[in-house]
Order: structure tokens, then sequence, then C-alpha cells
């Protein structure tokens, strides 16, 4: 009989295990379409970043038709440059 028990205590533990699991996946589901449809009427978006340090990235922002490359460090901020907006790929580099 003790083994029986033991048997049903770890089933046990692992369907609650199982439960925690799918219930922390439904809210990561949640979670994101919430935050999608937050930013999704958003003027301001973050088109790419690139962490160059480990307290310090660049940004490209897209802002009205015009993308703006931003220097982030810890205590403060630079706009490097200004571009306009070009969604296209095919340009040639």
């Amino acid at each position: 009989m003790d083994i029986f028990n033991l048997i049903m205590k770890m089933l046990g533990y692992i369907c609650i295990f199982i439960i925690i699991l799918y219930l922390a996946h439904i809210t990561s589901k949640y979670l994101a379409k919430k935050n999608e449809f937050i930013n999704k009427n958003k003027s301001i978006k973050i088109k790419e970043r690139l962490l160059v340090n480990k307290d310090k990235e660049l940004v490209l922002i897209v802002y009205k038709n015009r993308e703006y490359l931003i220097g982030i460090s810890q205590d403060k901020f630079i706009k490097i440059d200004t571009f306009e907006n070009k969604d296209d790929i095919s340009e040639e580099i």
C-alpha cells in the first residue's frame, strides 16, 4: 500500500505541474495579444534595436515618415541621424 500511495502522490504532483505550465502558456499568449493591441495604434515605432555594449544601444525609431537613429546609454541619449523612411528593400547598397 505504501508504493501505491507514493505513485498516486507522484501522479498528483505531475498533474499539478502540467496544469501550472498550461496556465502559464495561456497567460503568456493573453499578454502578448494585449501588448500587440496596445502598441498597434502608436505613432512612434521601434524598427530595430542593436545592443552595442552592456549599457549602450542603438535604436532606429520611425515617426511620421522619418527614421531617427538614436544612441542610448545609461545616463543619456543622443540623436545620431535622421533619414527619410524608405521601406524599399530593392534599393542597392
